[in-house]
């Protein structure tokens, strides 16, 4: 997505919740931390789905579903994405209805709120630019740590 992790997050999976290690507590009921669990037992056959709820108080809402098991990932880059649109909305911007606002503050310099918004995100923020190299950057670093964690238990 590109958001930094600064917010609590947590996953819903067949009625059992993963979470942030931060919510793992009397305080937030019956939860799991995400760093404890490995993604072939929460996500066992194709059509598991899972809700990914991210800045609680914003609602980032994310429906992910397994569809596809590699036979042969070791002649695969992993992890990878299949494809993407758009520029990730900014940590704290609101939720979806508010960063929709922004998107048309933004289409409109005579805004009332237009500079406010420009200076926050800066002149060059652009909704509907996608950066893959990013991504790509960006999964790779984490694969790395991947293969590094896995070695580690070789």
């Amino acid at each position: 997505m590109g958001w930094e992790n600064r917010h609590l997050y947590e996953f819903s999976i067949n009625n059992l919740r993963f979470a942030d290690s931060r919510l793992v507590d009397e305080e937030y009921g019956d939860m799991t931390d995400v760093k404890t669990v490995l993604l072939e037992d929460v996500f066992p056959k194709i059509g598991t789905s899972a809700i990914y709820l991210y800045d609680f108080g914003d609602g980032w809402k994310h429906k992910l579903e397994l569809i596809e098991i590699s036979n042969a990932p070791q002649n695969e880059l992993l992890p990878s994405f299949v494809s993407g649109q758009n520029a990730c909305p900014p940590e704290d911007c609101g939720g979806v209805n508010r960063y929709r606002e922004i998107i048309e503050i933004l289409a409109d310099s005579t805004h009332e709120e237009y500079e406010i918004i420009v200076d926050w995100l800066g002149p060059k923020f652009n909704p509907v630019a996608f950066n893959k190299l990013t991504i790509e950057r960006g999964l790779g670093i984490l694969g790395a740590k991947i293969k590094a964690y896995e070695k580690g238990f070789k």
